[in-house]
């Protein structure tokens, strides 16, 4: 019995070191040398920008991913943070696929920036749900390999209400309590499993700003 219960432990260990990762993203411009330091830190993902908050292209967004790919960074992702104020949802995710247009198969997965309830949307749930959906909507045509969303219990319900019109898309939630795992995930709108975990933000290493992912 007792040799049973270690190799179950054993396999539990070998199973959380060979199937878990951590990754890092960034918003702003990253070179080759700082994707190559966080590579040898064994940061096997990098999330980049590709889209602000203002309505426009993160102009750094494609040199990025330039680097990460010499780098040798096994995952590249990037992230859209929409401008609720600047028009049509379509044509965010339309400029951000134009933008990206000769990078889209090096890529795994568009995020969605969901946050800041009362800051970057309106006061109406309702309106701010039709604009996430036009988000949604349009990735799923846009050439993207994946998309998801990232976002947390203590932002998107502050946005949408109790909607869950996302649930059918991985999740990328925050929560800096510093930990690689996602024992302190709680299901909410419709998520009743992560995809990655934001454990740490506004952290300096490798002479960069970066936040910390955990993934399984």
């Amino acid at each position: 019995m007792r040799l049973i219960v270690s190799l179950v432990f054993i396999f539990t260990l070998i199973f959380n070191v060979v199937f878990s990762h951590i990754g890092i993203d960034v918003s702003s411009g990253t070179d080759v040398s700082g994707f190559q330091c966080l590579k040898d830190k064994k940061y096997s993902r990098a999330i980049i920008r590709c889209f602000e908050s203002i309505g426009s292209i993160d102009s750094n967004c494609k040199p990025s991913i330039e680097n990460a790919k010499k780098a040798g960074i096994a995952t590249i992702d990037v992230y859209l943070f929409p401008c609720y104020s600047c028009g049509k949802p379509e044509n965010q995710v339309i400029t951000t696929s134009h933008y990206l247009k000769d990078y889209l198969k090096d890529l795994d997965f568009l995020w969605l920036d969901i946050e800041g309830p009362g800051v970057y949307w309106s006061g109406s749930h309702s309106d701010n749900q039709k604009f996430i959906q036009g988000l949604l909507d349009s990735s799923k045509t846009a050439g993207f390999k994946h998309v998801g969303i990232y976002t947390s219990e203590s932002q998107w319900p502050g946005i949408v209400g109790s909607w869950d019109g996302g649930k059918d898309y991985p999740i990328w939630y925050a929560n800096y309590d510093g930990a690689e795992n996602f024992n302190d995930f709680s299901s909410f709108n419709g998520w009743t499993k992560p995809h990655m975990k934001q454990y740490a933000g506004n952290i300096n290493e490798c002479g960069l700003g970066i936040d910390k992912n955990y993934w399984e």
